[in-house]
């Protein structure tokens, strides 16, 4: 075929080679065979040559099995899902980043976290079993939400350059996974927030919230709006999503306190 890859050309080669050296043995006369086990260790020591023979066939049998783990890792790299196989899951700030397809979202506005509740920051802060940072650089929320019994607080900004602002904040338990986003490896880059590390996710995204026994909550499922900053501190992690560039989503995180 004109479109074959070239690990898929260097693995049919290679099949060939193997091939070629292998011999197979005729078929032996079974009293021959029975006749040397009588005969004990003694006979079977003087021959020696057909060691070597058994250690050669043993080489090639090992090549072949490489071969074949090549040609199973060359074909799961091959798609989507197999290489979120490969590559692995990777967590960053309780959040787990995955390559593969996400969950059916919930229509239009109606995505929610469980038992989520409009209240004043200050009713929330005691609410909250982490301390809730503000950024400065974009003052005192509009509207502050607290879920899942104060396991998560969403600082909510309307008015801003950037347009509709959100940050989400939670426990900063590395393991913990507290939201689940579906992302490509080109999406994401890694940054740095004061000292700390982070990622920066360029472009809307699935994203779906994980309950505490680590089951995600359907109900959350939802396509993220613009891009997306992840960081932590020691004891808060924190989501920062909108309209907005790098540069400014790194000043807000920078701000926050």
């Amino acid at each position: 075929m004109a479109d074959r890859a070239g690990w898929q050309d260097v693995l049919e080669s290679e099949l060939r080679a193997v091939g070629r050296e292998l011999e197979i043995a005729p078929a032996g006369d079974l009293t021959a065979a029975v006749r040397q086990r009588l005969e004990g260790p003694a006979v079977r020591r003087r021959r020696m040559p057909g060691r070597e023979t058994d250690a050669r066939h043993r080489r090639l049998a090992w090549r072949a099995v490489l071969v074949v783990v090549v040609a199973v890792l060359a074909a799961l790299i091959a798609v989507p899902q197999g290489r979120a196989v490969v590559i692995g899951v990777l967590r960053i700030a309780g959040i787990e980043l995955r390559q593969e397809p996400g969950p059916p979202r919930s229509p239009g506005r109606s995505a929610s976290l469980p038992g989520q509740r409009q209240m004043p920051l200050e009713q929330a802060r005691h609410q909250a079993s982490f301390p809730i940072l503000v950024p400065a650089a974009l003052g005192r929320p509009g509207e502050v939400v607290v879920s899942d019994g104060g396991r998560v607080v969403s600082l909510v900004y309307r008015r801003t350059p950037y347009g509709l602002v959100r940050i989400d904040e939670f426990a900063g338990h590395l393991d913990q996974v507290y939201f689940r986003k579906f992302v490509s490896p080109r999406m994401m880059t890694k940054v740095t927030v004061n000292g700390a590390k982070g990622a920066w996710i360029k472009g809307p995204h699935e994203l779906v919230y994980v309950t505490r026994d680590g089951t995600p909550a359907a109900a959350s499922a939802r396509l993220t709006v613009g891009n997306t900053l992840i960081w932590g501190t020691q004891q808060v992690a924190l989501r920062l999503e909108g309209n907005l560039s790098k540069t400014a989503a790194l000043a807000i995180a920078d701000s926050a306190h």
